[in-house]
């Protein structure tokens, strides 16, 4: 995609936080193989709550946009509803968690904000405001996989390497590019008040930074 796109001006504007994303602790141990099992659960068991409210704000989405989006929000919607909680109820089956369990486990803090604040920008917001603060969580995974996918081979946990290599396949990056699109096309038809979209993709941004802090100190609320 050509520089002057709404979404490379975006991801040009947070390049800070995105770098210290890409060599977050919990990040390059995990695809090292070094990562503990214990922060790689507590990552699962949140990701749970993050995947649930993803769906929500998709649903929210669709309800709101043109056909050509709706539709491609109703598709994630639906495959984060099936196909994507079927593979994370064989997760957590391999890491002996049940679904039962998860659903009952409490959201860290950064993960009621996270959530909160992407479910309240789609059910408040534009359409186009809507797709801008969920792009970091989808994109910033494949600048993830992409960066770090040499240490793939020399990595000793397999579950890793198999969690890892979904964000390296064709389909990802397809469903990244798809979402980017439909960005980019809403304000280059749409317009819009480009601070803001820039203050929600940066907030978005770094929710995402926090999200695998909060997973690698094993966040808690103050008792």
């Amino acid at each position: 995609m050509a520089g002057s796109t709404l979404t490379s001006r975006l991801r040009a504007e947070a390049s800070g936080v995105w770098e210290r994303i890409l060599t977050h602790p919990f990040v390059v141990e995990l695809y090292e193989g070094r990562l503990s099992l214990e922060r790689f659960k507590f990552y699962v068991v949140q990701d749970y709550n993050f995947l649930v409210g993803m769906m929500r704000a998709f649903s929210l989405l669709a309800s709101r946009a043109d056909y050509e989006t709706a539709r491609l929000a109703l598709e994630i919607a639906y495959a984060d509803a099936t196909i994507e909680m079927d593979n994370y109820v064989k997760l957590l089956g391999e890491l002996g968690l049940s679904l039962k369990y998860v659903i009952k486990a409490e959201p860290a803090p950064t993960n009621v904000a996270y959530t909160s604040f992407i479910v309240s920008t789609c059910a408040t917001g534009s359409p186009l405001e809507c797709l801008v603060s969920t792009l970091p969580c989808f994109w910033s995974y494949l600048e993830i996989a992409e960066r770090h996918k040499d240490k793939l081979e020399a990595n000793p946990t397999e579950l890793y390497r198999r969690w890892a290599e979904v964000y390296l396949s064709s389909e990802y990056r397809g469903l990244v590019e798809r979402l980017r699109t439909a960005a980019d096309k809403l304000w280059s038809t749409h317009g819009g008040d480009y601070e803001g979209l820039r203050r929600i993709f940066l907030t978005a941004s770094r929710y995402e930074y926090m999200f695998w802090d909060m997973a690698y100190k094993m966040e808690a609320w103050p008792v």
